[in-house]
């Protein structure tokens, strides 16, 4: 059973979903495969700042969107720590 690493982006998903965007076409926009955007959108694995990036790109995000589809309290918590240590 796989475990979950990080937080699910139930927020981007349901952002593609109003944009009619499945996984399979995002996997083509991206170069990755269906699997490897399931295991990210459900917190397998990360997304990377090129992916990311593209997202953004692809569907003319805005910085609001930026901010609630993949600032997780997750990032945010890393974040402080790594700022007091």
């Amino acid at each position: 059973m796989k475990k979950r690493k990080y937080t699910e982006l139930s927020e981007l998903k349901e952002f593609l979903k109003k944009k009619n965007c499945s996984y399979k076409k995002l996997s083509d926009e991206l170069g990755i495969s269906i699997d490897a955007v399931n295991n990210k959108l459900n917190g397998y694995t990360l997304l990377n700042i090129n992916e990311m990036k593209r997202m953004v790109m692809l569907f003319d995000m805005n910085p609001g969107d930026i901010n609630r589809l993949f600032i997780t309290n997750e990032t945010i918590t890393v974040k402080k720590e790594k700022s007091i240590n």
